[in-house]
């Protein structure tokens, strides 16, 4: 991120000496970022999980890039979660395969509306998994990745 140009339009801003990202939409341009939770300061990132057995939850991701935080009901690690909007519901699109457990994928949370892969926050839909990235105009510009 050394190398990044930090701009008040840019996808990921500097701030409080902190890199967070200001907007996050889903494939169908619905805005992630709510004020119904604060991180640092910083609009969370909402998104609804569902679970398997029927579980429907409501998470808060920290915006800021390398914070871990979540605030959310705790689930058992490992716990497969289908990631969607909480808007239009829809699951999140799969980006790239997880490493972390079998059939796990890095669901998209798109930096602009028009939902371009090449601009893109990676999560993974499994609780606990802390593997993401950034990707910027095609750049990776940060990621997490723990062997388990």
């Amino acid at each position: 991120l050394s190398e990044y140009n930090f701009t008040k339009t840019s996808n990921i801003r500097k701030e409080k000496g902190k890199l967070y990202l200001p907007n996050v939409y889903c494939h169908n341009g619905h805005r992630l970022i709510t004020s119904e939770e604060l991180f640092d300061g910083f609009k969370a990132i909402k998104i609804l999980a569902l679970q398997e057995t029927g579980g429907r939850y409501i998470y808060y991701v920290s915006p800021i890039i390398n914070d871990q935080r979540i605030i959310g009901p705790d689930l058992l690690d490992q716990t497969p979660l289908k990631l969607c909007c909480p808007t239009c519901h829809e699951e999140l699109q799969p980006l790239v395969p997880c490493t972390c457990r079998p059939n796990a994928m890095r669901r998209a949370l798109f930096l602009t509306p028009k939902g371009k892969k090449s601009s893109a926050v990676g999560v993974c839909d499994t609780y606990g998994c802390p593997h993401s990235f950034v990707v910027d105009e095609g750049e990776i510009v940060y990621e997490i990745v723990e062997e388990r």
